[in-house]
C-alpha cells in the first residue's frame, strides 16, 4: 500500500517534522535538493553533457529548493544558471537563505520578464543556448490558484525550451501548475520529463492529466515523519492486491469457492454476458450460472460448456421472471447484474425483483414487530439471498439512474448485504443527475456523495479508477486510486470482465466490498498491462484481459 496525500496532508507532515520532531526545515530542503541534484547528474552524465543547468525558481519553498539544488550541482562543477520569478521575497523566508547562499558564492538570481518570456523563439536568431537540463521550482504542492500573469508566461517559457530544442525538464515535488489534489492543470503547467517528489507521492501525481505531465516520478525519503492519522488516499504496489484475495483451501470443491450468477445480455446480446461469465470463473469462482435471455442459449451452451445457465424470454409474465431469478439467487453466494441486460421492460423487472430481495426489515416497524420479522427473515429462503455480495454495472447502472424508487432499494437493502457499483464516467454522471465535466473536475467528492447516498462501494472506471466507500464519518474517508492499466484497455467488454472478476472476489468470502473492488481493479489493470506486453496497445482486446488473467504469476502463488 502507498498513501497518496493532498496539498494539505502533507504540509501537515512538513509541519509536525519541524515542529514537533524538531528537524530544522532548512535541513529537509537540503536533503531534498540532494535529490534533485543527484537525478539531475544522472541525466546530464547519461547525455555526456556537463553544462548548461538552468533552475527557474518561484519565491516559496519549491523555489528555495530549486536554489539549493542549483547550487550542489555547481559546487559539483556543472554550469548552473539561475532565474527566478519577479516579486518581492521575505527577507527571513527559506528563498532569501538561499538567495543569499548563491550570492556567497559569487552567483546572481536573474528576475524573469516578459522579454525573456521570447527569448525561447530567439535563440537561433541570437546564438542563444537553450540549456540541456532546466530544474522546475516555480510552484509545489501549495498553489492553490490558477496561474496567470508571470507565472503564466514562465510555464510558457519553459515548455517552449522543452518543445523546441528538447531541454529535459526535472520538476521539484510536482510539476508547476497542477494540483497536487485534483491532479488538473490550474491555467498553466509545466510538461516534465521527470518529476522527484520527497516522503510521500501527492495524489496529483498519478490522476489525470498530473500523471501525463510528471513524467517519470522518483520518490525520495528525506526525514519527513508521516501524518499521526491515516491519510485518506492510497494505491497499491503490483504485490498488494493479491494479498487481498482468500486463501485456497486445498480440500476444497467448487462450492467452497464462491457460486456466482450473472444476470446479464438481452436477446442476440451474449457477448457481454459471456465475457463476465468467463472473467468469474478464472477469477477463481468455483461455479456460475448465466441467467441471460433464452436466444443467446446455443452460443453460450457452445462458448462456454464450464458455465450453467438460466434463460428468460419476453413471454415470461412479471411473476415467472421474478420466480426464475429468485430461484438462482437462492442458490448464488454473490451475484453480478447489468452487461448488456438491456433498459427494457424486461430488464426493469429482473433489477427491481433483485432489489427486492436484497431489501431488509422495514425500518418504522415497532421493536416487537422488528424482532418478529428478524426471526422470520433468518428462517425464510430469502435470508439467503446473496450473502457475500451483489456488483451492478452497466444497464443495471442505468436503470438505476432513471428511477428513483430503485435507488432508494438499493440504498435501502440489507445491512449485511455489501454491493459494489462499477461505472464508467458517464454512467456516473447519469447515477449522481450532473455532467461527465462536474465528475472529472472534483470526482472525488462527487464519487464519495453518491457512496455515501446509496450505501455502496463505487469503482468509478477511467483510466485512473477511484474506488470509494460509504464514509461513516468525514474524517474517515479512504478512497483507492488504481494506477494499473493502460490506454489499450479503454475498449469494448473490459467493463465486463471487471464485473466478472469483482463477483468472483466477492463470492469467495473473506473480503467486503472495498476490498474486493479494490483486489479486483487493481488486478484487471495488471492484466491489462500483461496484454499490452503480448498484444500492444492499439491491439489488444478484452478476451486478452481474461487470457491474461489466466496466465499472471499471482495466481501461481
Amino acid at each position: 500500500m502507498e498513501y497518496l496525500l493532498t496539498g494539505a496532508e502533507m504540509a501537515e507532515c512538513d509541519r509536525r517534522t519541524s515542529e514537533v520532531i524538531g528537524i530544522p526545515s532548512l535541513v529537509l530542503m537540503e536533503r531534498a535538493a540532494l535529490s534533485v541534484a543527484d537525478g539531475v547528474e544522472a541525466r546530464l552524465l547519461h547525455s555526456g553533457c556537463r553544462s548548461d543547468v538552468l533552475a527557474f525558481a518561484g519565491r516559496g519553498n519549491n523555489g528555495a529548493d530549486a536554489l539549493a539544488a542549483g547550487r550542489i550541482l555547481l559546487e559539483r562543477g556543472f554550469s548552473v544558471h539561475f532565474l527566478r520569478l519577479p516579486g518581492n521575497v521575505s527577507a527571513d523566508s527559506s528563498f532569501a537563505v538561499q538567495e543569499k547562499i548563491l550570492s556567497n558564492y559569487g552567483k546572481k538570481v536573474e528576475i524573469f520578464s516578459a522579454e525573456k518570456a521570447g527569448s525561447a523563439e530567439k535563440m537561433p536568431e541570437a546564438g542563444m543556448q537553450a540549456p540541456s537540463v532546466l530544474i522546475d521550482g516555480l510552484f509545489g504542492t501549495g498553489l492553490s490558484r490558477n496561474l496567470e500573469g508571470d507565472a503564466a508566461l514562465a510555464v510558457r517559457y519553459i515548455n517552449d525550451l522543452r518543445n523546441r530544442f528538447g531541454t529535459y525538464v526535472v520538476a521539484v515535488d510536482i510539476p508547476s501548475g497542477i494540483s497536487s489534489d485534483t491532479g488538473q492543470v490550474m491555467g498553466a503547467a509545466v510538461r516534465c520529463d521527470e518529476t522527484r517528489t520527497f516522503a510521500f507521492f501527492k495524489r496529483g501525481h498519478w490522476m489525470y492529466p498530473g500523471t501525463v505531465y510528471a513524467g517519470r516520478i522518483h520518490l525520495a525519503q528525506i526525514g519527513i515523519t508521516p501524518l499521526t492519522r491515516r491519510p485518506g488516499m492510497f494505491t497499491y504496489r503490483e504485490e498488494g492486491p493479491a494479498l487481498l484475495l482468500p486463501a485456497r483451501d486445498p480440500g476444497g470443491n467448487k462450492g467452497t469457492f464462491g457460486k456466482v450468477l450473472v444476470i446479464a445480455g438481452r436477446r442476440n446480446m451474449c457477448g457481454a454476458a459471456l465475457l463476465a461469465a468467463q472473467a468469474c470463473m478464472v477469477t477463481g469462482a468455483g461455479m456460475v450460472k448465466l441467467f441471460t435471455h433464452d436466444a443467446n442459449r446455443e452460443i453460450v451452451q457452445q462458448a462456454l460448456p464450464e458455465a450453467m445457465l438460466e434463460t428468460w424470454t419476453e413471454d415470461d409474465s412479471p411473476g415467472e421472471l421474478q420466480e426464475k431469478l429468485e430461484s438462482c439467487l437462492r442458490w448464488a453466494d454473490a451475484a453480478a447484474a447489468g452487461p448488456a441486460m438491456g433498459t427494457d421492460e424486461s430488464a426493469k423487472i429482473l433489477l427491481r425483483a433483485l432489489l427486492a430481495c436484497a431489501a431488509g426489515p422495514a425500518e418504522e416497524e415497532p421493536c416487537a414487530a422488528r424482532e418478529e420479522s428478524r426471526v422470520k427473515t433468518e428462517a425464510s429462503p430469502a435470508a439467503r439471498f446473496l450473502p457475500r455480495g451483489l456488483v451492478l454495472d452497466a444497464d443495471a447502472l442505468r436503470i438505476l439512474a432513471g428511477s428513483p424508487e430503485l435507488r432508494g432499494m438499493l440504498a435501502a437493502r440489507r445491512p449485511d448485504l455489501p454491493c459494489v457499483l462499477t461505472p464508467h464516467l458517464a454512467e456516473f454522471a447519469a447515477l449522481a443527475q450532473t455532467t461527465v465535466r462536474d465528475c472529472a473536475d472534483n470526482r472525488a467528492a462527487v464519487v464519495q456523495e453518491q457512496a455515501d447516498l446509496l450505501r455502496c462501494v463505487i469503482a468509478c472506471k477511467d483510466a485512473r479508477t477511484l474506488v470509494v466507500r460509504p464514509c461513516p464519518s468525514p474524517g474517515d474517508q479512504f478512497l483507492y486510486l488504481n494506477t494499473s492499466g493502460n490506454s489499450g484497455m479503454a475498449s469494448a467488454g473490459s467493463g465486463d470482465v471487471l464485473t466478472g472478476m469483482t463477483a468472483a472476489v466477492l463470492a469467495q468470502g473473506g473480503s467486503d466490498g472495498f476490498d474486493a473492488a479494490c483486489a479486483a481493479v487493481h488486478l484487471h489493470g495488471l492484466a491489462g498491462d500483461r496484454a499490452r506486453e503480448r498484444h500492444g496497445e492499439q491491439g489488444m482486446t478484452a478476451r486478452d484481459l481474461i487470457e491474461a488473467l489466466r496466465e499472471h504469476a499471482f495466481w501461481k502463488s
